[in-house]
C-alpha cells in the first residue's frame, strides 16, 4: 500500500489521488464489497461534518475582507504602532501580516496581499530586495497558527480536536513567532542603512487605530465568541462572512454586490481542493488504523532507538523533510494518522501540544525549496529569484525550527490557554 502511494507522489498524481490510490489497494488485498463500503462512508463522512463547514465560510470571509480594500487600513495602523522602532517598515512587515492573518488565516493570501505593497516599499527605503521578499515570506507562515487558522480547522475537523483549543495554542505560538522575528530582523537590519523615523504621535495612532478598528473587529468576535465559547467555529465562521459583508457592502462601500461573483467563485475553487483532500484522508486514515501502520512505525523506530526524545527528534526531522516537498495541509492529511496515534498514546504529548508541533515543523517547509509555497510567492511578487530571497530567509527557517524545539520541550507554552480557558484537546 505505501509502495503504491509513494510511487503515485513521485510520479506527479496529486496527494487526494495518491490517498485514495492507496486506500483501493487494501480494497482489492481484502476482496470484500464490504471494505468498499466503508470506505466510501468514510469518504463522505470526512466531507460533510458540521466542523468542516467552518472552512469553505472562513475562506470567503477571508476573500471578502481582502478584496474589501482593508489592507491599508491594517498597514496604516501598523506604521503608527512600531513604524517609529529600529527598521521600522521591516517591523511594520511584521505586524501587517499578523493583522491581516486575523482576517485571511492563510499564508498564500497573507503573501498576496501585504507582497505588493510591503516588498517595494522596503526597496524604495534601502532594504535589499531579498531581504524584503524573504521576511514577507516569514511573517505570512504566522497565519497558519493564527486564528482563524484553515490549517488548524482541516486539522481539528479531521482528527476530532477542540478547535477552541487549537485556536487558543496557536494565537500564543503566533505571539512567540511574531517576538521571535521582530527580534531576528532587527538585529539584521542593523547593518542595513535605512532611515528611522520619529514617533508620529498619539493622535495619529488613534486616528489609525479607528480607521483599522473596524476590520480588526472580526477577529476579535469571532476568536473571542469561540473561545469565551458562545459559538463553534461554524458558527463563528457564518458571523465572519456576515461581518465581512456588512463592512464592506454598507459601511465602506468598497464591495458591490456583483463583486461577489468572483469571491464565491474563488471560495468554490479553495473550498473543493481542501474537501477533496479531507475526504481521501478520511479514507486513508482508517486503512491505516485497520493495518496498524502506526505500530509498525513504532517499531520501526524503536529499532533505530530506544530513547523517547530520539524517537520525537526523528518525526520531527521527518516532518522538517516532508514540509519540503509537500503541501502543509495535505502533509497534515497524508502523515497525521500515522504519527498522531504515536504521539498521543506512545510518547504522551496532549492532542494540542501534538497538533502545534506538527504544524510548527511542517511550517518551516514554506521557506524551504523546493515547495517553499511563501517563498516562491513572494518570488514571483518581488520578480526576483529564489536563490537571492534564499539568501535572506536561512535566519527565519532556524527561528522556526527554534520555536518547534520549543514546542516540543516546553508543553505549558501549548497549553496553558487552553487550559486556563477550559478547553478540551489537553
Amino acid at each position: 500500500m505505501f509502495v503504491a502511494l509513494v510511487v503515485l507522489i513521485v510520479l506527479g498524481a496529486p496527494v487526494f489521488m495518491a490517498m485514495s490510490g492507496a486506500a483501493l489497494i487494501h480494497y482489492w488485498e481484502t476482496g470484500r464489497e464490504a471494505t468498499m463500503v466503508v470506505l466510501v462512508q468514510r469518504m463522505f463522512g470526512g466531507m460533510t461534518s458540521f466542523t468542516f463547514l467552518a472552512i469553505p465560510l472562513f475562506l470567503l470571509a477571508g476573500e471578502i475582507m481582502s478584496r474589501g480594500g482593508l489592507t491599508d487600513r491594517l498597514m496604516d495602523f501598523a506604521r503608527a504602532l512600531v513604524g517609529h522602532f529600529r527598521a521600522g517598515l521591516a517591523q511594520v512587515n511584521i505586524a501587517s501580516s499578523l493583522m491581516f492573518a486575523s482576517i485571511s488565516g492563510s499564508a498564500y493570501a497573507d503573501v498576496a496581499a501585504m507582497g505588493p505593497i510591503m516588498i517595494p516599499a522596503m526597496q524604495k527605503e534601502g532594504y535589499p530586495k531579498g531581504f524584503a521578499g524573504a521576511l514577507t515570506a516569514a511573517s505570512a507562515t504566522m497565519s497558519p497558527l493564527f486564528p482563524p487558522s484553515i490549517v488548524l480547522i482541516v486539522y481539528g475537523s479531521a482528527f476530532g480536536v477542540s478547535i477552541g483549543a487549537l485556536f487558543a495554542a496557536g494565537l500564543t505560538i503566533a505571539l512567540v513567532m511574531t517576538l521571535l522575528f521582530a527580534i531576528v530582523t532587527y538585529v539584521m537590519v542593523l547593518r542595513y542603512k535605512v532611515p528611522s523615523y520619529a514617533w508620529p504621535g498619539i493622535a495619529v495612532l488613534v486616528r489609525s487605530g479607528r480607521r483599522a478598528a473596524l476590520p480588526l473587529g472580526m477577529p476579535m468576535i469571532v476568536v473571542g465568541g469561540i473561545l469565551g465559547g458562545f459559538f463553534t467555529a461554524t458558527e463563528a465562521a457564518a458571523v465572519a462572512v456576515t461581518y465581512g459583508l456588512v463592512i464592506t457592502v454598507v459601511v465602506y462601500r468598497s464591495l458591490r454586490l456583483r463583486d461577489l461573483l468572483p469571491i464565491l467563485r474563488s471560495t468554490a475553487i479553495s473550498s473543493a481542493a481542501i474537501t477533496i483532500l479531507v475526504g481521501a484522508a478520511a479514507m486513508f486514515s482508517y486503512v491505516v488504523v485497520r493495518r496498524n501502520i502506526p505500530g509498525q512505525v513504532v517499531d520501526f523506530l524503536l529499532a533505530i532507538t530506544q530513547s523517547s526524545w530520539g524517537i520525537v527528534a526523528l518525526i520531527v526531522l521527518l516532518l522538517l523533510i516532508a514540509g519540503m516537498f509537500i503541501d502543509r495541509n495535505s502533509n497534515i492529511l497524508l502523515i497525521g494518522p500515522i504519527i498522531i496515534p504515536i504521539m498521543t498514546m506512545e510518547l504522551g504529548f496532549s492532542d494540542v501540544q501534538t497538533a502545534m508541533i506538527i504544524v510548527s515543523a511542517l511550517g518551516v517547509g514554506h521557506l524551504t525549496p523546493p515547495f517553499g509555497g511563501t517563498l516562491l510567492t513572494a518570488s514571483l511578487i518581488g520578480r526576483m529569484s529564489v536563490v537571492e530571497i534564499s539568501r535572506y530567509a536561512w535566519p527565519f527557517i532556524l527561528i522556526k525550527i527554534f520555536l518547534t524545539g520549543l514546542i516540543v520541550g516546553i508543553p505549558l507554552l501549548s497549553e496553558w490557554l487552553p487550559r486556563t480557558l477550559g478547553l478540551g484537546g489537553l
